[in-house]
């Protein structure tokens, strides 16, 4: 009987290679280094006749303590486990990870599905008898270099804080410019002093957001009009008067590179560092209002963009509950608002509070009238000057009280 023998086809066809490069940092000699990884991988793989070229998988800039952020290297995971490569060639096991369990569980799942991992340094393979041994005792060491990086780092701000120093470096602050190691404010100042002026003066973040988008503002990473969240981001921040607080979240955990709080840390504040771009007088103003919009919060009221406007500024003068404004349908079919007390509005679930509901154009007259205004039509309310004016508006069984900011600060 005469046996032929029969190349399987995994022997017959050529190897599908793939490479992994990775850098850490986008300073300008990484992305050089990072350059030169993808082309010396490309022509390397190329050049070989028993190899078919599928691609370089590429993260620029990007930490390797976690897998989970770095988009190519989870989409060339997903192809080799899918059946797209065979072999890949990656630099060293720290550009493939530095977390040790991420490197132990990318590189037996791989392997268990017939996908082989070379690294060019240590020059060991995941086929490899012995590779196990090495390859944990390397991942470990390349685990412990990212711990010591990271402790170096963290030791050179808390000294820099110390010392009153804080680059801003890729981290751009609107407005401000850093020139020489000093915050200079720049032409886009002119937006940062609109939002302060405009909470200050008590406008409503949605109508904040349309002046901005009116007057062409936009964000300096996204170039898109500046929303309600970014807002009061610049509201919050110190770096406007002048001011800077060194250390505002706690460390960087090496491998989830997520703040932890576990670590106990120092924060500096630094009163007149810069050029404020606000002047404290205004700061000042909008941390009082930001203060009584969190005080809000805590008793219920969350206001969003849709919102009337006068939601937030209505109370009941017995339970202190918020007033919420509502739609009723009379029997004859009209619809008119109206406002009640939100712990009246539940029922038996609230507090038993009985105070009165009230029209909303009754409402908003008696609001007019404790201004000094003549009697206006609901529908061309001077809203603006309203918010301006108006801190809070109580409502009681007796009547309509509304409590007035200081002339000094509405002027």
């Amino acid at each position: 009987m005469k046996i032929q023998r029969i190349e399987s086809r995994r022997d017959s066809r050529k190897q599908r290679v793939a490479a992994y490069a990775r850098v850490s940092t986008e300073a300008e000699e990484q992305m050089m280094s990072f350059d030169t990884q993808v082309r010396y991988y490309t022509a390397y793989i190329q050049r070989n006749p028993q190899w078919e070229f599928c691609g370089v998988y590429a993260d620029p800039g990007i930490s390797g303590t976690s897998a989970e952020h770095r988009p190519e290297f989870q989409r060339m995971v997903a192809d080799a486990l899918d059946g797209k490569i065979d072999v890949i060639l990656v630099k060293s096991i720290s550009r493939f990870a530095r977390n040790v369990v991420d490197a132990q569980r990318y590189v037996h799942g791989l392997k268990a599905h017939g996908v082989e991992i070379r690294f060019e340094r240590e020059a060991i393979s995941s086929f490899d008898a012995s590779s196990d041994m090495v390859f944990n005792l390397l991942a470990t060491v390349a685990q412990e270099e990212s711990r010591s990086i990271s402790e170096n780092t963290k030791w050179s701000y808390r000294k820099n804080a110390e010392q009153g120093i804080r680059h801003m470096g890729n981290n751009r602050v609107l407005g401000y410019d850093e020139v020489n190691g000093e915050l200079v404010p720049n032409d886009a100042a002119w937006m940062v002093k609109m939002v302060f002026r405009a909470y200050a003066d008590g406008l409503p973040l949605v109508q904040i957001e349309n002046r901005l988008r009116a007057a062409g503002a936009k964000g300096i990473r996204s170039g898109k009009p500046l929303s309600t969240d970014a807002i009061l981001r610049i509201l919050d921040n110190e770096i406007y008067v002048g001011d800077r607080l060194i250390q505002k979240r706690a460390p960087l955990n090496y491998l989830t590179k997520r703040p932890d709080h576990t670590v106990s840390f120092e924060q500096y504040y630094i009163t007149d560092d810069h050029e404020a771009i606000i002047d404290r007088m205004t700061w000042e103003r909008v941390r009082t209002r930001r203060k009584a919009q969190k005080n809000i919060k805590a008793q219920g009221v969350y206001k969003k963009s849709s919102a009337h406007f006068l939601y937030g500024l209505v109370f009941c003068g017995e339970c202190g509950a918020p007033y919420k404004r509502r739609t009723v349908t009379s029997r004859n079919g009209e619809s008119y608002k109206y406002w009640n007390c939100a712990e009246r509005q539940k029922g038996k679930a609230g507090n038993g509070c009985k105070n009165r509901n009230i029209k909303e154009t009754e409402l908003l007259q008696a609001i007019a009238e404790q201004l000094g205004w003549n009697r206006v039509d609901v529908e061309h309310f001077d809203t603006e000057v309203m918010l301006r004016t108006v801190k809070r508006v109580e409502i009681t069984g007796q009547g309509i009280h509304v409590d007035l900011v200081p002339i000094e600060k509405v002027s």
